[in-house]
């Protein structure tokens, strides 16, 4: 078998892309095929995105990722902590999770009955990116199910692509970018090639012989850049011009780990999805919050530096910091114009940098207050022609949000391939684990966010934002696995706590009882229905606790007429170009 195959199969999760050709008709999932702790953690799942997602019928989606809003006390204050530290950030990836676990059904049910997997998928797909768009365009511009539909198709590529046509693709768009009016697609280059680089991790079978082992030819790469930044690093303390380079060392450490994580990752070859998404989901966050770090602590130096030079002269300056090497005559005469020339272009460059930042900042303050005041005082198609305005301008910064989507998609690919979520009864002690681990890490890394955020160093001059952000998005892997390992052992309980299993018809009608919490919202919360915009952060939990009751006794009553949601029927429809049975 050759590199750029799939690699997937019931067993050893390795079969030939050929049989995903078959021209059996594949049908829809019955009853008993069903997996009923799937629908109960995404009726929970469904909860939480309701508690985030009001926040943003109530303020500008802009605003989406920017923290609590200033001047919150009392139960609003605390309503809004709650969400944000307890809730934002675990449950869209959740329903990531889950998202990769039915991809993974959906194969494993071609694979045994020997049906077409890749022609109904993709009709599924489409249809779903159809849904998303309307619900964007004509209902609420914070729609997730764009997303996972562009992020479903690169699981297709990463899973199924010729990996040379992927990457000639990307570097098509990276031409096509250089072109003005084209040069969004800028963003699907990169995530393509992120896609590409994914898929190489997850099926290369190519070993070097590196120091005596046998090792992954990527951990081999990474060793080597790990060496050339050490030594840019060593040449950094060496050699004062080349103190910018003092970083690389950090840089070495991070490669080196990165080689090792991956040798460690390389088998069983069945465990690399899920070795492979948390390992770039948690690159992608650790990177953020060293890089926070360093912007954050390193403004006390900075702060210093400037202040120490403010009743001096850059001349004494540079003559002073040089006449300690002995030779100040010299030193200084030599120093003091390539010390000048260095610190205009640093002033000139940072200058040009913020004057872009304000620039990016204003417009989206005028975009945010646009939003507010179209939603607070216009009509309803002013509303959607804003929301298709922002569609067309960011449509493809969903493409790079897709990657990190597609880490949690391997992760649950990895739970139905592996038999966990077939007979979650016989793995329990691994939900135990996943919950006692998971919870308490996640939600402490969000929360150590938060008192950064809101206790700041003395004397740090520098925003913490970055550094909080990361620890909350680092943080939200452990948790989303707690919450899932929590409910599964709920549901395999005996009492109170399986009565959990309530959830699973919320569950089963997901994208109906979704769509129809944003119709509710733009009906209660909008100009063009009953102009309740600006609710208070404590009332609007008690919105969604109302709105989540009804919703339940609604699907209770629903299924026990219908087999699916009027959503789920439709999508379904799509999916197999054929209309199912839809009364019980």
């Amino acid at each position: 078998m050759q590199n750029d195959e799939i690699h997937v199969s019931s067993e050893n999760h390795l079969v030939p892309a050929a049989s995903l050709a078959v021209p059996t008709v594949l049908a829809p999932v019955t009853e008993k095929e069903r997996i009923a702790v799937l629908d109960v953690i995404r009726g929970f799942a469904l909860i939480g995105i309701f508690l985030m997602n009001i926040e943003f019928f109530n303020r500008a989606v802009g605003e989406l990722g920017e923290g609590m809003p200033a001047g919150l006390t009392g139960l609003n204050w605390l309503a809004s902590y709650v969400i944000a530290y307890f809730v934002a950030g675990k449950f869209w990836t959740i329903f990531s999770l889950l998202f990769g676990m039915g991809f993974a059904l959906m194969l494993t049910r071609t694979e045994t009955k020997g049906q077409n997997f890749l022609q109904p998928y993709l009709r599924r797909l489409f249809a779903l990116a159809i849904f998303g768009l309307l619900h964007h365009i004509l209902i609420w511009p914070g729609d997730i199910l764009f997303s996972y539909a562009i992020a479903a198709a690169g699981l297709l590529l990463i899973l199924f692509g010729k990996l040379r046509w992927i990457f000639l693709a990307a570097l098509l768009l990276v031409l096509c970018a250089m072109i003005p009016l084209l040069n969004q697609v800028g963003a699907i280059a990169m995530a393509l090639t992120l896609l590409a680089g994914i898929a190489f991790l997850l099926r290369t079978e190519t070993t070097v012989k590196f120091f005596g082992k046998n090792l992954p030819i990527t951990a081999v790469v990474l060793c080597i850049m790990g060496g050339i930044t050490l030594l840019l690093s060593l040449g950094g303390f060496l050699i004062p011009t080349m103190k910018i380079l003092r970083g690389a060392i950090f840089s070495a450490g991070f490669f080196f780990l990165l080689a090792f994580i991956l040798a460690r990752s390389f088998q069983p070859k069945e465990d690399r999805p899920w070795k492979i998404g948390s390992l770039l989901y948690c690159t992608l966050f650790i990177s953020m919050i060293i890089g926070g770090a360093f912007e954050y602590w390193g403004g006390k130096e900075i702060s210093t530096a400037v202040n120490k030079a403010k009743p001096k002269s850059e001349h004494v300056v540079a003559a002073s910091a040089t006449s300690a090497t002995g030779d100040s005559s010299q030193a200084a005469s030599a120093s003091i114009p390539l010390a000048s020339s260095e610190t205009a272009k640093r002033k000139a460059e940072t200058a040009e940098q913020k004057k872009k930042e304000l620039e990016r900042e204003k417009k989206k303050e005028a975009d945010n207050k646009l939003e507010v005041e179209i939603l607070t005082k216009g009509t309803y198609l002013q509303a959607m022609q804003f929301r298709a305005k922002e569609f067309a301008e960011n449509w493809a910064n969903v493409t790079i949000f897709s990657v990190l989507i597609n880490c949690m998609f391997l992760i649950g690919f990895w739970f139905v391939r592996s038999g966990i979520m077939d007979n979650t009864q016989a793995h329990l002690p691994l939900f135990r684990k996943l919950a006692l681990f998971g919870l308490p890490v996640g939600i402490s890394l969000g929360i150590a966010g938060s008192l950064i955020t809101t206790a700041p160093v003395k004397g740090l001059e520098n925003d913490p934002f970055t550094l909080a952000t990361g620890l909350l998005y680092l943080g939200n892997l452990p948790a989303c696995l707690g919450y899932v390992s929590v409910l599964v052992l709920m549901f395999n309980s005996a009492g109170v706590l399986a009565k959990v299993k309530v959830l699973a018809p919320y569950g089963r009608m997901a994208l109906t009882n979704y769509l129809s919490q944003s119709i509710i919202c733009s009906a209660v919360f909008y100009s063009y229905g009953l102009g309740y915009y600006g609710m208070q952060r404590a009332h609007q939990v008690v919105f969604v606790l109302i709105v989540v009751i009804l919703q339940l006794m609604f699907s209770h009553w629903w299924l026990s007429k219908f087999r699916y949601g009027p959503m789920e029927w439709l999508w379904r429809a799509v999916t197999y170009w054929k209309l199912p049975a839809f009364k019980v």
